[in-house]
């Protein structure tokens, strides 16, 4: 069973530091990691489109609307940090002209699907192979405040790398491949 703590222990004995045994017990490891590991998660959760955390909603109209440019104001998800696509209609297809600002969306559209990524919290859901980045990710983050080692910093930021690379590319194969509209040359053809 993962935790958060398990995946800090991990990070931490990537760069050979002590383990914890609470985010918050009074212990400069264990300040470290506290200080760092939900936001290295959710920008890592922003970063690419993974599979597990990908949700779709269909987004409330705000009784306020946008001054002008927009009819309508959306409020997004709680939960959401990156937008995929936006749709006014569920089959989930056209595009819509959209703006984000603050937590709403902004459209003409009267009605707004969203596909976008959440903030996943539970680390028992992860995918392992984001499991595997989020502690390398850590493991570059604490190696020079832990280790006072660049040297180790730029050995753990080359091993995020390769492996954001491999779970990036197992991520999208589990995917059906969309189909790209056709071009003008295309349809010009036709």
């Amino acid at each position: 069973m993962a935790s958060e703590v398990g995946i800090c222990n991990e990070a931490l004995s990537e760069i050979g530091a002590a383990s914890i045994l609470a985010l918050d017990q009074d212990d400069k490891n264990a300040r470290e990691c506290n200080k760092r590991y939900v936001s290295l998660r959710d920008k890592l959760l922003r970063a690419h489109p993974w599979n597990f955390a990908v949700a779709r909603a269909k987004l409330g109209q705000l009784s306020a609307a946008p001054t002008y440019e927009f009819d309508f104001a959306y409020q997004l998800p709680s939960d959401w940090l990156r937008i995929l696509s936006v749709h006014d209609n569920d089959a989930g297809v056209g595009s819509v002209k959209y703006r984000i600002e603050g937590r709403k969306v902004l459209s003409g559209a009267g009605e707004l699907w969203l596909r976008y990524v959440r903030r996943v919290t539970d680390p028992n859901t992860f995918d392992e192979l984001f499991t595997e980045a989020l502690i390398f990710r850590l493991a570059w983050a604490l190696a020079q405040p832990l280790t006072q080692s660049s040297t180790l910093e730029q050995l753990k930021r080359e091993a995020f790398e390769a492996v954001m690379r491999k779970a990036r590319g197992v991520d999208a194969q589990e995917d059906f491949a969309e189909a790209l509209p056709e071009g003008s040359w295309v349809t010009d053809r036709s």
